[in-house]
């Protein structure tokens, strides 16, 4: 056994000497050596080390590697003090972050390095004073977007005694004075609107609420009731005769979503409406996209107006990493909903205002699709990447439209629909089965 112990503590020695810590940290813990005088003197070279490959780092700029060593050293126990200048070092750059986070007005940022200098038990007392102001700070925001301004402008008075001058909190006390002198007398309209009934009234008003108070429920409440009064009822649309004139029943109409099915290529679900609603796909959930994802049953509610798309939060959410209330979308923004369920916003054809949602976290919609589209005038299915959905080969663009008769196709070559022959433009049914000489494709509706 002492044979053993000894050549352990040589190979530990030797990895030592050569900078191997990691190798020397698993020798130093065997069995055999634990307890060993020799072994008590090799961890403390070994913290030593880490300690001196710490400041190594520090002076090429990575403090973030450099606590890491310093961290392994503080394991070790072996040689602290040793650690204790690189220690007050990082702990100074970690608080002079966080003072320029808060400086800048980004609490997020700011609440990152609070974390994590919590983690690696900072206990200064600067910390804990940056940290109250902070969350004085984030409680006065959270309260200005439920409406609550009296309560906000006071918890913000208590961030700024702690924080002192700082231009971006004293930008918010502003906001929340100058909100605060109009926003009374806005809900006072607002709700005699709702006793009203005046809904195109309800929603403007609400709108100018939630623009000052975006999470403000009863606002939210009477906007989405007025949402549901004046959604528009699609016209129905007639079936299609051989010559791809209307045959005048009606008898279908245009559905609020349906499945666009797309041989060799794959499936899309495809929104009409205006607004749209996400959560979590349970039985009975009547949500426009629902996820297959540990999200809430009504998570996310995504807007199309003259401006763009605007996704509002019901529940948390992200967009590119940060988080949001409410934000107009950009081309190749990502949208994360709880935790992890992420989807990639894309508007592939200039001057469209359709756009298509890829799922790109590995969760899906009940029925196997390859993504969304949000279908605004047209929808654009070409061989080229300026397209909604591309089909490789495909020469021509197939255009779906939007009529006041329903859903219209623009081919420009022949098409067989649900067997009969048409030429360039028709009117598709509800359902409906569209073969030209390049491509196979149907139509299904979306119940529910």
């Amino acid at each position: 056994m002492f044979g053993f112990a000894w050549l352990t503590l040589r190979q530990a020695q030797e990895a030592l000497r050569t900078g191997r810590l990691v190798e020397a940290l698993r020798l130093l813990e065997q069995p055999a050596v634990r307890g060993h005088r020799k072994a008590g003197e090799l961890l403390a070279s070994l913290a030593a080390a880490h300690v001196e490959r710490g400041e190594r780092l520090l002076q090429k700029d990575d403090a973030e590697a450099a606590w890491v060593e310093l961290l392994r050293a503080e394991q070790i126990g072996a040689a602290v003090r040793a650690g204790d200048r690189l220690r007050q070092t990082l702990v100074a750059l970690g608080l002079a972050e966080l003072r320029a986070m808060l400086a800048v007005g980004n609490l997020s940022g700011a609440e990152e390095v609070a974390t994590r200098l919590r983690q690696r038990n900072v206990s200064v007392a600067e910390l804990a004073v940056l940290v109250e102001g902070l969350r004085d700070w984030q409680r006065a925001r959270d309260l200005m977007a439920k409406g609550d301004f009296a309560r906000a402008n006071e918890v913000a008075a208590q961030a700024a005694r702690v924080l002192r001058v700082n231009v971006h909190l004293e930008a918010l006390r502003a906001d929340l004075a100058r909100h605060q002198a109009t926003f009374a007398d806005l809900l006072v309209r607002l709700h005699d609107a709702g006793q009203r009934e005046a809904w195109p009234e309800v929603i403007e008003l609400s709108e100018q609420v939630l623009a000052a108070a975006p999470q403000h429920a009863e606002a939210r409440t009477l906007r989405n009731r007025a949402w549901r009064v004046l959604e528009p009822v699609t016209a129905p649309h007639p079936g299609v005769n051989g010559d791809g004139s209307a045959n005048g029943d009606g008898a279908d109409s245009l559905p609020h979503r349906f499945y666009l099915w797309i041989d060799g290529v794959g499936g899309y679900l495809v929104c009409l409406a205006n607004r749209l609603t996400f959560g979590q796909a349970l039985p009975g959930a009547r949500v426009d996209i629902p996820l297959v994802a540990d999200v809430s049953r009504l998570h996310a509610t995504l807007t199309r107006d003259a401006e763009g798309y605007v996704v509002e939060a019901v529940r948390p959410i992200l967009v590119n990493g940060n988080e949001v209330t409410r934000t107009l979308l950009q081309a190749g923004d990502r949208v994360t909903l709880g935790a992890s369920c992420q989807f990639l916003f894309r508007m592939p054809v200039p001057g469209s205002g359709t756009a298509r949602l890829e799922l790109v976290s590995g969760h899906r919609l009940p029925t196997s699709v390859e993504g969304v589209l949000l279908m605004a005038d047209t929808l654009v299915m070409g061989g080229s990447s300026q397209a909604h959905v591309m089909i490789p080969d495909l020469e021509k663009p197939i255009v779906l439209f939007r009529h006041r008769d329903g859903l219209g196709l623009r081919s420009a070559i022949p098409a067989l629909v649900n067997g009969l022959k048409c030429n360039g433009r028709t009117m598709l049914p509800a359902e409906a089965s569209v073969s030209t000489g390049e491509v196979q494709f149907a139509i299904e509706s979306a119940h529910g």
